[in-house]
């Protein structure tokens, strides 16, 4: 319902390729960022919505029964949205990114008591997702693992590729982390071009060769 383009470049937006999807996601802050890649490497994540819109005339009328301003722009009702409408094995789950600071407002509160009964209305679980809840290390690493050249394009050569796998897979050490002195010593190796043996490396953790600690720094 809104991308990033539909508002000022005043703040943090970004687009980000979806592998649950295989579509782009707009994300309007950090936080929605590092918790979309938590959501997109979770196996149980059939599907996300961000921006999701609720139906205006449900959302002024939960106002209306509850005695809350409904949101405008203008003069117009606000349509509302959801960060994030997310599909599981077990059903459909609501969530909404904020700063927890911001949850301090009187009036962000009684913005989110009409989201709150709009899904309650319709038995989807909805909550409410902070700094607190985001696991950030693991975030980072995710965006990590998904960024830069794949190994493909910068080892065309199959052959190649394959001997610097299993030049990889013998260097990293017991916590599944390559040390940063291996790097130009299987560069020079091969050789392949520069940043070869990060893309090798990356390969072999997203597709479960090795299996590091996500959840600590992997930044080596």
């Amino acid at each position: 319902w809104i991308y990033i383009h539909d508002f000022p470049s005043c703040g943090m937006s970004v687009r980000v390729p979806g592998k649950t999807t295989g579509r782009i996601h707009h994300l309007l802050s950090r936080n929605e960022e590092y918790y979309f890649y938590i959501l997109d490497a979770d196996p149980d994540v059939t599907d996300i919505r961000e921006q999701f819109p609720l139906r205006l005339t449900e959302t002024i009328e939960i106002a209306r029964r509850m005695n809350i301003r409904h949101p405008w722009k203008g003069s117009f009702p606000f349509v509302m949205t959801t960060d994030f409408l997310i599909t599981k094995a077990d059903g459909i789950h609501a969530r909404t990114v904020k700063c927890s600071g911001e949850l301090d407002s009187p009036r962000v509160v009684e913005k989110f008591s009409i989201e709150s009964r709009y899904w309650s209305d319709k038995g989807v679980d909805w909550k409410i997702v902070t700094e607190r809840q985001i696991d950030r290390e693991l975030a980072l690493n995710l965006q990590w693992l998904d960024s830069g050249d794949k190994p493909e394009s910068l080892i065309p050569d199959t052959e190649t590729r394959e001997a610097l796998k299993h030049g990889v897979l013998g260097m990293v050490d017991d916590r599944g982390l390559l040390p940063t002195n291996c790097i130009t010593v299987l560069e020079k190796r091969f050789p392949v071009p520069p940043g070869s043996a990060i893309s090798i490396y990356k390969s072999l953790v997203l597709d479960g060769s090795l299996a590091p600690n996500l959840r600590q720094k992997l930044f080596f």
